[in-house]
């Protein structure tokens, strides 16, 4: 069957395990040249294309939109106009996938047979351990459990659903919908828990002047400037980070990498879950032209179009959701880096001036470190000197 390509979910990065089919790019029976899109597949927060590895028809696809596949295993099926039906659907059953689990046990049976007695028969109930044990956890018959995953594969979340359904005791009279998490939301949830859980958070609060600010920006506005007031922010952090490269780092294991420009992440909100763009060099950009990319990058994070590259890698990042209101809040560190600044909504407030109290927009930043690395005297010289640039705009 040397005229039968298979194409597999690829693995994009080494923590990938599984991707969700977003859309197929073909059609069945269509001719294929190699390169061509075959499907959308997203994972990591972003939407990647697959591309055909082979010139051919495409005979068969094997998945749908919506459709989670777990890394190796087949999705389409390419061969020749010549080759038949017969012959694809062989290959198909025949076809046996690469194992890349993180699971050292992913390999074994579910259960393991005793006395040496010979492995259970590929016929039986086919059970991930990590979804084995959590059944044994709470007391469940794994073979009362339906099995979602591929070839009817019992998994975690399968084990779940089960002990929530009997928990329920039956029917619920307000029952809920069901959606399985995207691709993206996964990585977040896993990311934003290994960060709270792992990393001894601290914050800082200071609460600026943004009268002069406001004004700079107002001014700037009325040339033609589109810079919005983030970009500011963005630019002030930039600039305050090379003066205090203990922020502008990322820590590796035990070793921390500290750098000498500042790639800034910033946050932007998505139908997809929450996605940080990365300006590059951010600290060797004039106003103008960092709005410009940061207004690029926030719409194609939007438009799920960013690239892998895009997103990883930043040595800092700024959260800001004052657009929605917010006074203040706090933002989870998004590692490997060190820092964060979460960014409020213009207040005014009663503030002092040379003596006496006048009405004025504050912003309120916090700052939140990890204290592994960054001492917290470290951490307020950065937002001190953050606040003088911000407070002093065009004099940094």
């Amino acid at each position: 069957m040397s005229d039968i390509h298979a194409v597999t979910m690829p693995k994009w990065g080494i923590e990938m395990t599984e991707g969700t089919v977003n859309a197929l790019s073909a059609r069945e029976g269509q001719s294929i040249a190699k390169g061509d899109a075959l499907l959308e597949v997203e994972t990591e927060k972003i939407v990647n294309t697959v591309e055909s590895p082979a010139s051919g028809t495409l005979r068969r696809y094997l998945v749908g939109p919506g459709d989670v596949k777990p890394v190796g295993s087949l999705v389409a099926v390419l061969a020749d106009a010549a080759v038949s039906d017969a012959d694809v659907s062989a290959f198909i059953d025949q076809f046996r996938g690469a194992s890349v689990s993180f699971d050292p046990d992913a390999a074994a049976p579910a259960t393991a047979a005793a006395d040496g007695a010979p492995a259970a028969p590929a016929a039986e109930q086919l059970v991930s351990p990590v979804a084995a044990k959590l059944a044994e956890a709470l007391g469940i018959d794994i073979t009362e459990v339906v099995g979602t995953g591929r070839n009817g594969r019992v998994m975690k979340e399968d084990v779940e659903a089960h002990a929530a359904k009997r928990a329920g005791g039956g029917a619920c009279a307000n029952p809920a919908t069901r959606t399985r998490l995207s691709a993206a939301r996964l990585t977040i949830a896993r990311r934003l828990l290994e960060s709270k859980q792992q990393i001894p958070h601290y914050r800082l609060v200071r609460e600026i002047d943004a009268g002069a600010l406001v004004m700079r920006r107002a001014a700037a506005k009325d040339q033609g400037s589109t810079a919005s007031l983030n970009d500011y922010i963005v630019h002030a952090c930039a600039a305050a980070l090379v003066r205090h490269p203990a922020l502008n780092a990322q820590l590796e294991g035990e070793e921390l990498l500290t750098y000498p420009h500042a790639d800034i992440a910033i946050a932007v909100a998505t139908p997809a879950g929450l996605l940080t763009p990365i300006v590059r060099s951010a600290d060797t950009l004039p106003l103008a032209e960092l709005s410009g990319l940061a207004a690029d990058l926030a719409a194609r994070a939007r438009a799920g179009t960013l690239r892998r590259e895009e997103i990883t890698g930043g040595t800092f990042t700024v959260s800001n959701l004052g657009m929605y209101g917010l006074d203040r809040f706090d933002a989870i560190i998004n590692p490997p880096q060190v820092a964060i600044l979460a960014v409020g909504a213009l207040r005014e407030r009663v503030v002092a001036r040379a003596g006496s109290a006048v009405v004025a927009p504050t912003l309120v930043l916090t700052l939140s470190c990890d204290h592994r690395v960054v001492d917290g005297a470290a951490g307020a010289l950065f937002l001190n000197a953050l606040s003088e640039l911000l407070e002093h705009p065009g004099t940094g």
